[in-house]
């Protein structure tokens, strides 16, 4: 049995113990393509479910399923440790953060986002409850930077997106005509980039190029980046469709 089969599996039996319990069952941190599965287990063994990642918008998020009550956000096993450096002679990335911390041997699935803090110099590492004493006791670095850890002791004010709105019109909200609109690009390139599985929506590949977008979309192209679909400003006066997005460039 193959690691994805073992996941699901493992999914199957945490939502049919919460339907059968009545108590909440949680995962660990899910890869984001993941959701989909827990949805489908849920359906299947008669729970529901919640997904929470310690902060609004997070990609990495745990799910749990529930039959009676929804989970609170303090009843999922997340913590969030608070990194600060000095940014005077060091600025590490997601990725310099992310290495120190997988260099410790903690596991991918205890490890949920990190995301730069507000403030100059900070970031927060969103963790599972029985990694966080291990993190605070040896996660000291990060490239060339010196860390201190903490706990988070408010909620993480965190750095806002790098990038740019745009707003376009397109035919249609088909998933082809708003790629090519957003990236400019032309409505067959847009195609060719799609039927080649070089695209996801929602961070799940997507082959038809006539899917239909949703308000919140997130559209990942392989060598082009990502982008949000904000919002649709309704019919303009030449019957073409207004979409807002937001183009990444972090």
């Amino acid at each position: 049995m193959g690691a994805e089969e073992l996941e699901r599996k493992r999914l199957r039996e945490l939502a049919l113990r919460a339907a059968h319990t009545g108590q909440s069952c949680f995962t660990r941190f899910l890869e984001p393509a993941m959701e989909r599965e827990c949805r489908a287990a849920a359906n299947e063994a008669g729970a529901k479910l919640s997904l929470w990642g310690g902060y609004a918008d997070a990609e990495r998020r745990v799910a749990a399923f529930w039959a009676d009550e929804a989970p609170g956000e303090a009843d999922y096993p997340i913590r969030c440790l608070e990194l600060c450096w000095n940014s005077k002679y060091a600025s590490p990335g997601h990725r310099d953060l992310l290495g120190a911390v997988m260099g410790l041997g903690i596991e991918r699935d205890s490890v949920g986002d990190i995301a730069l803090g507000e403030a100059e110099g900070t970031a927060y590492l969103f963790v599972h409850r029985d990694v966080e004493d291990y993190a605070l006791l040896n996660l000291d670095s990060a490239g060339r930077a010196r860390l201190k850890l903490r706990q988070a002791r408010e909620a993480p004010r965190l750095r806002a997106p790098e990038g740019v709105l745009l707003r376009v019109t397109v035919a249609s909200l088909r998933l082809d005509a708003v790629l090519a609109a957003g990236l400019k690009l032309s409505r067959g390139e847009a195609q060719r980039l799609i039927e080649s599985g070089l695209v996801k929506r929602n961070h799940a590949e997507i082959l038809r190029g006539d899917a239909p977008l949703s308000e919140g979309d997130l559209l990942s192209v392989r060598g082009y980046g990502r982008m949000r679909v904000e919002g649709f400003e309704g019919i303009t006066r030449k019957g073409r469709q207004a979409v807002r997005l937001f183009r990444y460039t972090g």
